[in-house]
């Protein structure tokens, strides 16, 4: 039997939104799944925590870097080097400013943040200690201990490994080496409470972790306990705009726009060729 149908144009118009409409949403899930897979977010980088917002009073600043020790393990040390804690202590800095970006364009990797949002909530003292030293060499175990330290790479541990070319040992980089800022401080209970902001060294190429912990110290105890985290990536290569959802989702779009125009006629001819089977049903059916 000969097929009759004839699609009008508005329904091939109809198809083709649809289609090119499921792509679109489809593309916006995938773009933003992807971002949260490599950058740790799905639209924009996490603020501080909540619970930041609860700190009344200061009891010590420290800026701090991790060490290596000959059997593996690894503690903080105090580390001035890279610090501008006085500076925005004694306000010499704008409220929006990071100090120490450390080649990376967003606020949102600054450890210094926490500093700079007590300062403009008049929480911030222009003075400060730094924490006892047998507090400061547990503080790393205390990091590894809830297992959001992200794992490096082979080859981005901070351990050598040989050349495919030579054989000769050298190490890539050490994504477990970290530096930022330790704050010891209470809420309005005197609660004590322990907030660390660190950067991580490369975890693969040109991909850095960051993290914020923020732990509190029950009564009659001396481990903290984690209340709130962040933990996100960001890049140091030139092109980090590339892999931002957004880019991510006009990618999708395109590729989606151009499927759909074979799709559309797709799903027409699967349309006509439904109607045509059921057209010769009818006509056996009649036959019978």
């Amino acid at each position: 039997m000969k097929n009759n149908y004839h699609p009008k144009p508005l329904g091939i118009i109809l198809t083709f939104l649809l289609t090119f409409g499921s792509s679109v949403f489809a593309g916006f899930v995938a773009s933003i799944f992807i971002s949260k897979v490599y950058w740790g977010y799905y639209f924009n980088p996490p603020e501080l925590p909540k619970q930041v917002e609860e700190i009344d009073k200061i009891s010590s600043i420290t800026p701090v870097s991790s060490i290596k020790r000959n059997d593996g393990s690894r503690i903080f040390k105090i580390d001035t080097s890279n610090s501008c804690i006085k500076e925005i202590q004694s306000g010499n800095l704008d409220g929006e400013e990071d100090c120490y970006r450390e080649q990376c364009d967003t606020e949102y990797c600054n450890y210094n943040r926490i500093l700079i949002s007590l300062n403009q909530k008049g929480k911030l003292p222009q003075k400060s200690g730094y924490i006892s030293p047998d507090k400061l060499n547990n503080l790393y175990n205390y990091l590894e201990s809830t297992e959001l330290l992200y794992k490096p790479a082979p080859g981005y541990n901070g351990e050598l490994i040989a050349d495919s070319t030579n054989n000769d040992l050298y190490s890539i980089s050490d994504g477990k080496r970290l530096n930022g800022i330790v704050v010891e401080a209470e809420d309005k209970n005197k609660q004590p409470l322990l907030f660390i902001a660190v950067k991580g060294g490369q975890v693969s190429n040109d991909h850095y972790p960051y993290y914020e912990f923020l732990f509190k110290i029950p009564k009659n105890e001396s481990t903290p306990k984690l209340i709130a985290n962040n933990r996100f990536f960001y890049d140091i290569a030139g092109v980090e705009g590339i892999l931002a959802w957004q880019s991510i989702w006009i990618f999708f779009i395109v590729i989606g726009a151009i499927l759909s125009i074979p799709m559309t006629f797709l799903l027409i001819r699967m349309k006509a060729r439904i109607l045509e089977n059921k057209s010769e049903q009818l006509a056996v059916n009649s036959e019978q």
